[in-house]
């Protein structure tokens, strides 16, 4: 089914559609934060200037709005066209999905790696004296090990040879589905001078933080672990 969009056109709120609904990916994240926000279709439609029949398009169908209607959309909607095409989706979820029937499948080693391969951000935990922490960290994977990069003396470094556990994921809460993997063993910091200088020149690892960030600790996973879960 298509739709051509003419800014302004109204239509009867009584017309009906030709086929059922099948929502897409943005479309359920649509309708989601316009419930989120508690605001109406017609609300969000004359915010964002367009007919509320195109808006109720928008959430009942797999539609592909132009750039100016998507951000018009979106800033009806308080977010940003990269939020509405799920570019947030590693944001902790705010709400379940009591319409759906989650699943969860345990995901095999050779998944979990090729879901972390792309490296990213991810989160380390360690025990301190104070009780356990957990931190989020950029990283990578090289030659079967997640190595991130921090800075002399850090909380990280500090822990540099300690038992670890590194979780990564990868949530969409309009679509009710995600993935985690979790990886255990032991870190080390990386002092050969041979290694550190190949991954100073192929390891693709960059903090977010400015600063200084040359110590470079690898885990050595002696245990990964994953699920995965999807709305039935």
């Amino acid at each position: 089914m298509t739709v051509t969009y003419i800014p302004g056109q109204e239509h009867s709120s009584e017309e009906t559609w030709p086929s059922p609904p099948d929502p897409g990916d943005l479309s359920r994240r649509i309708a989601r934060r316009r419930a989120d926000l508690k605001l109406s279709r017609a609300q969000v439609a004359a915010r964002a200037g367009i007919s509320p029949r195109y808006l109720e398009y928008l959430e009942r169908y797999p539609a592909r709005p132009s750039v100016l209607a998507l951000r018009q959309v979106a800033a009806a909607l308080r977010t940003t066209p990269a939020m509405l095409l799920g570019a947030g989706a590693q944001g902790p979820a705010r709400h379940g999905c009591p319409a759906a029937v989650p699943v969860t499948v345990k995901l095999g080693q050779a998944e979990c790696w090729r879901l972390i391969a792309a490296g990213g951000i991810g989160r380390i935990g360690f025990t301190t004296a104070s009780g356990p922490l957990v931190m989020p960290v950029n990283f990578a994977v090289v030659a079967g090990t997640v190595v991130i990069r921090t800075a002399h003396g850090s909380l990280i470094q500090a822990h540099a040879f300690d038992q670890v556990a590194f979780e990564v994921d990868d949530l969409d809460d309009a679509l009710c589905q995600g993935w985690s993997v979790l990886v255990s063993g032991p870190a080390h910091q990386v002092l050969q001078p041979d290694e550190l200088r190949h991954l100073r020149e192929h390891c693709a690892v960059r903090p977010w933080p400015s600063g200084e960030h040359e110590v470079y600790v690898r885990i050595a996973p002696t245990r990964i672990t994953g699920r995965s879960v999807e709305a039935q």
